[in-house]
């Protein structure tokens, strides 16, 4: 990855003047109100006239500012719990030092510390005024910000940075800008509590005191804690490079679960086979545990800079391309259109390279080519570029993966590393990630270009961070975590990249309206019960469950939450794992629908009248369904000319719950059900005092809409529940 510039932290600045207030919507957890402290026509009241860009709709170079600012601030404000409003004192400032080669893009003070207030979890030890307000539940610090930032107006001109800029969209295609939004929610994390206040270049407390964030600095060559540790010792730490961990319990529960370390493991021939080290792309979707498998072909031309002439022996499979002659994004998106499912590329021996050993690291270039990239792609070096290619006739044969055995930027007992070089950082050293961390981390020293305005599990450790030093919160508000929940809930697998990026800009192309996040997040998770997905696995299941052995005695359903579970895991995976718009998916749904319909009708109970009509009658009947004439005899039609017998059953079964009359009967039934399987995970009497009252109460409320769950409320009251936030961390 590119690294980009990042801003020095904790340096002091206030502005007393208060123009314009904007605070986070009713709808998140946190109200977070940003102040802005600049002068008429300058900073968030330049009134120099922009183009909307990036969901931001602002028309003035002032108003896009501020909307950047609530956007990160909406991010964070979806996720912290705290009945104190959190109030941000913001500027542009003209001064800040620059140059054409370097210069300091803002400043953020996190407030003055505050110790030893009611309901405090330890005494004596300073806490960020945001937390502090938070956990005592009263505002103690007045009418001052909790946190007080100002940001350099000036970048990308001729003498500061020339060329780089801010990006002011809310969509993260920043390109080779800088995302602002990023900047924001790293510098926001500071002052909820990402920092110490101890001195770490002299190892100096604040006022003698340590900052609650000391406690979980653990250094792995004393095996003391920062706040066990002398002055002298503190010092010495802060530049114990790779030794310095975090021994926060929720953080190091995690790890093993974000962090790992990216290859590209060649699975045959056993000649070369193994794990081979690469470097990644900051476009596209991020490696995964699982990663793609493929065979792995040379793309013709090898440079991969036109269109490529052996699409037919790239389809399907990973595209191996030389470095060189244009760049990354473009080589990527012709591998991707010639239908490859990944991409090496292969590193080569030039003016800028002579070491064969190397590997890069890729940036895009063209935002309007980066965004359509839907596959991941590594870089291997010149030597193992030449080892491989010798085997390209031999099956070659490799996975792009991220490696979760070996968590990069973990110590050896999979603790995450903090920052701390062996030649001290002011404003960087201890109060960040090391930036050996993979993936990169919102809050390593350096802001990367791929990052994905998340702050939460499975990509980013931040929220679970401020969780170990005392905050309440709940990562479900977070974007990317919310989306993939839904896929885990409803479609029992993790997400795939084309599809989360799909639901996760549905939300972010929201901008700042909270409502139409709000809307867009009830909408979203309703399509995973509306999606072909669910519709032909799970829901399949359930008329499947209701038309062999009707309802589960003495209660309103067919099926229990353990079985369905079990069944809609088969239907889903067996023999083929299904992902609706990925390879041959129809006829791999179809079988697997087949496969479990022939085993489903062979179960004890179920019906087994040897002809037709009786067959299909009994399964009507459980379905509690009156068919139409045509249906009842394309039923038995398809019981017939399957042979009856078992294939004869599994055909009329699928063609009873095929039918519009089971379908339609069944629809409401099965979608308030699912709220409980999904968001609740428990059975619908799973609760005190054990009975169906709550599922009878939302399926009369369906009912009485006809189905449409938006004017019910149904979606969004259980989204809202506290049972449901209940499962991911404090309601």
């Amino acid at each position: 990855m590119i690294k980009k510039p990042i801003l020095p932290k904790f340096v002091a600045s206030f502005f007393a003047i208060a123009l314009f207030t904007l605070a986070s919507q009713s709808a998140s957890a946190t109200t977070i109100v940003i102040l802005n402290n600049d002068q008429p026509n300058v900073g968030f009241n330049d009134p120099t006239a922009v183009s909307p860009v990036g969901n931001n709709t602002g028309t003035t170079l002032g108003q896009q500012r501020l909307n950047t600012f609530q956007f990160a601030a909406n991010i964070w404000g979806a996720t912290l719990n705290s009945s104190v409003t959190i109030t941000i004192g913001a500027s542009w400032s003209t001064t800040l030092t620059c140059s054409a080669s370097s210069g300091t893009l803002g400043s953020t003070f996190p407030g003055n510390p505050l110790r030893d207030f009611p309901n405090a979890p330890k005494t004596g030890v300073w806490y960020t005024p945001s937390l502090a307000n938070s956990l005592s539940g009263t505002d103690l610090n007045g009418n001052t910000p909790e946190m007080t930032m100002s940001f350099n107006a000036n970048l990308g001109t001729a003498n500061c940075l020339s060329g780089t800029h801010f990006y002011l969209g809310l969509d993260n295609n920043h390109g080779s800008d800088l995302d602002l939004v990023s900047v924001l929610i790293h510098e926001f994390s500071h002052g909820f509590g990402f920092q110490t206040y101890t001195n770490g270049n002299t190892g100096i407390r604040t006022g003698g005191f340590p900052t609650n964030y000391d406690f979980f600095l653990l250094d792995d060559s004393t095996g003391k804690t920062w706040d066990a540790m002398t002055d002298a010792e503190r010092q010495t730490s802060a530049k114990n490079n790779l030794n310095l961990a975090w021994n926060g319990p929720l953080v190091t529960s995690l790890v093993p679960s974000i962090l790992g370390t990216p290859r590209l493991h060649i699975n045959a021939p056993s000649s070369v086979a193994g794990n081979y080290t690469v470097g990644t792309a900051d476009f596209g979707p991020l490696l995964t545990p699982s990663g793609a498998t493929g065979n792995i072909v040379y793309a013709s031309p090898t440079d991969g800079c036109n269109s490529l002439t052996n699409s037919g022996a790239i389809s399907g499979r990973i595209a191996l391309v030389d470095r060189g002659n244009c760049n990354f994004d473009i080589k990527v998106q012709n591998a991707q259109n010639a239908g490859a499912i990944g991409v090496v590329i292969g590193n080569v021996i030039n003016q800028n390279n002579s070491d064969p050993t190397a590997i890069i690291n890729m940036t895009s270039v063209t935002t309007s080519i980066a965004t359509t990239i839907l596959i991941p792609t590594v870089s291997i070096s010149v030597n193992d570029g030449n080892t491989l290619k010798a085997q390209l006739s031999n099956g070659l044969n490799g996975t792009e993966l991220v490696d979760t055995t070996v968590p990069g930027g973990a110590d050896t007992s999979g603790r995450a590393l903090i920052y701390a070089p062996a030649t001290f950082a002011s404003g960087s050293s201890i109060s960040h990630w090391d930036v050996s961390e993979f993936p990169n981390q919102l809050m390593e020293p350096n802001i990367t270009g791929d990052l994905k305005h998340s702050v939460a599990q499975p990509l980013d450790l931040t929220i679970s961070q401020l969780r170990d030093i005392g905050w309440s919160a709940n990562p479900i508000g977070d974007v990317p975590f919310f989306v993939r929940q839904q896929y885990l809930d409803f479609l029992n697998r993790q997400p795939d990249s084309s599809g989360f990026a799909f639901w996760t800009s549905d939300i972010f192309n929201c901008g700042i309206d909270q409502g139409c996040a709000e809307v867009h997040r009830i909408n979203g998770s309703a399509a995973f019960f509306l999606s072909i997905e669910f519709q032909d696995t799970g829901n399949l299941v359930y008329k499947m469950w209701k038309a062999g052995f009707g309802k589960v005695s003495g209660t309103p359903v067919a099926v229990r939450r353990t079985n369905f579970l079990r069944d809609s895991q088969t239907i889903q995976n067996s023999p083929n794992q299904i992902i609706v718009g990925q390879g041959n998916w129809q006829a791999n749904l179809e079988a697997n629908k087949q496969a479990f319909a022939l085993s489903f009708v062979q179960r004890a109970g179920f019906p087994n009248q040897s002809d037709g009509p009786s067959f299909v009658n009994n399964l009507f009947a459980n379905a509690g369904v009156t068919p139409t004439s045509a249906e009842q005899t394309a039923a038995i039609n398809a019981f017939n000319g399957a042979g009856g017998g078992n294939a004869g059953r599994a055909a009329a079964l699928r063609n009873v719950c095929d039918s519009a009359s089971v379908s339609n009967a069944l629809r409401n039934e099965a979608f308030v059900l699912m709220q409980y399987f999904g968001y609740l995970q428990r059975d619908p009497d799973a609760q005190t005092p054990a009975d169906y009252s709550g599922f009878q109460f939302w399926l009369d409320k369906l009912n009485s809409f006809n189905g449409n769950f938006i004017a019910a409320e149904m979606v969004k009251a259980f989204l809202a529940s506290t049972e449901y936030r209940a499962r991911f961390g404090n309601p």
